[in-house]
């Protein structure tokens, strides 16, 4: 049975590298490669290391023309730096530590990307289907609720570290109101780092944070501001 443990030894990377390593658009053999350049950099708590291309074979079970192949396509990329030496002396390599130097796009991007698509499949399928109303339940309909969604992205704002949650100034205000600045800075990082982490979008965030606090048991802040508004503004 495994048994990791710190005193074996560990990799010491700040988080905010490791967080533009999370976002990279590479292939699964060039994530792979960059983790063991990693382990044999960080994990030595040296900027660059010596590794021979049968070590890098080794370590993530990849052929040498292979992996020769995907550490060009990093260095391409401006990800790492190689430093090839003649005779037997192994490369050098290094990580490329400015990350806004990389020349690649993040998965954030991608993933906005897929969903502009998405949505564009969707508002097809449903035209061509001629489904343009939801009859049960007195629901509105389609194109009232493209309408509605229009609506609200002009006024909505991305918040978050990645700004990936969007909300009105209302919708903010509103929820500050309801359940406290501090909880709703806190649940608007929640979501904004599941989107980041998943790929997942909401359609609503505004009801998916109430949602998630009313999962986790949050209750609402018994002041009532407009119940006093009239001595307030008249203080």
């Amino acid at each position: 049975m495994a048994n990791p443990q710190l005193s074996n030894g560990y990799v010491r990377i700040a988080n905010e590298l490791l967080e533009a390593i999370c976002r990279l658009n590479i292939s699964g053999n060039e994530m792979r490669i960059l983790l063991y350049i990693i382990r044999r950099t960080y994990g030595f708590n040296k900027s660059y290391a010596e590794i021979p291309l049968s070590e890098i074979s080794t370590a993530v079970g990849m052929r040498r023309e292979h992996i020769q192949k995907a550490l060009k396509k990093l260095s391409g990329k401006n990800i790492i730096e190689l430093h090839t030496y003649s005779g037997t002396k192994s490369q050098t390599i290094s990580i490329v530590k400015d990350y806004q130097k990389w020349n690649v796009e993040s998965v954030q991007v991608v993933c906005c990307q897929n969903r502009q698509l998405l949505q564009k499949l969707a508002t097809l399928s449903v035209a061509e289907n001629g489904n343009t109303t939801v009859a049960e339940n007195g629901n509105s309909t389609y194109k009232d609720n493209i309408k509605d969604n229009k609506d609200r992205g002009k006024t909505a704002r991305p918040h978050g570290r990645f700004g990936n949650v969007f909300l009105s100034d209302d919708e903010i205000n509103k929820l500050n109101d309801d359940y406290g600045e501090e909880h709703i800075r806190d649940y608007v990082q929640r979501v904004d780092s599941h989107v980041q982490s998943t790929g997942k979008a909401y359609a609503d965030y505004d009801a998916t944070i109430r949602k998630w606090l009313e999962q986790d048991g949050v209750k609402k802040s018994d002041f009532d501001a407009d119940k006093y508004s009239f001595a307030i503004n008249n203080f």
